[in-house]
C-alpha cells in the first residue's frame, strides 16, 4: 500500500496548499533535502487500521515564507507563532489524508503533532515513502512510514 500512502499524502498537501495558501504543489521526482540546513519537523502518528507516522520537514525559507503567506507578516526567526501554524497545517494535512484513507476502508486517526526545530539529515530507508514537493514558497519533504 505504500505506492497508495504516498499519493494519499500528496493530495491531501495538494489540496490543503490550494485551499489555505491559494498555491499549486508539484511532487518532485527526486528526494532533494539539503544537508544540514535548518528545518521544522512535524512528526504526527497514526492510530488504527495502519499505524505509524508522517514527518513533514518544512526547510526555514519555506517555514517562513508559508507564515508570511499566511498571516502577512514578515519574519527572520521560526518561532512560537510560526511552529504552532505549521504544525496546524501538518494536522489538517494528516486529517484530510486520513479521510482520503477511510473512503478505501481504511480508518485511522491521528495523534497532536510533535514539532521539533533540528538541522535536516537525509536518511533514506526502504521502508519509508518520501516525497519531495515543490510550491512557489519552496520545497517541503513528507516521511510516509505507515504498516
Amino acid at each position: 500500500m505504500t505506492d497508495q500512502q504516498g499519493s494519499t499524502f500528496y493530495e491531501a498537501t495538494r489540496d490543503v496548499f490550494k485551499m489555505m495558501l491559494g498555491l499549486d504543489i508539484a511532487q518532485l521526482e527526486t528526494y532533494s533535502a539539503a544537508d544540514g540546513e535548518e528545518t521544522v519537523q512535524i512528526a504526527i502518528e497514526l492510530i488504527g487500521d495502519l499505524t505509524g507516522s508522517v514527518v513533514y520537514s518544512f526547510p526555514k525559507t519555506t517555514a517562513l515564507n508559508i507564515v508570511k503567506t499566511l498571516s502577512g507578516m514578515e519574519s527572520g526567526a521560526i518561532d512560537e507563532f510560526a511552529t504552532s501554524m505549521l504544525g496546524e497545517i501538518s494536522n489538517i494535512i494528516s486529517g484530510n489524508a486520513v479521510t482520503i484513507l477511510s473512503s478505501y476502508n481504511c480508518n485511522c486517526d491521528i495523534r497532536p503533532p510533535q514539532i521539533t526545530i533540528r538541522n535536516n539529515t537525509a536518511k533514506i530507508d526502504d521502508t519509508v515513502v518520501y516525497l519531495c514537493l515543490q510550491s512557489e514558497v519552496g520545497q517541503l519533504y513528507e516521511h510516509v512510514l505507515l504498516s
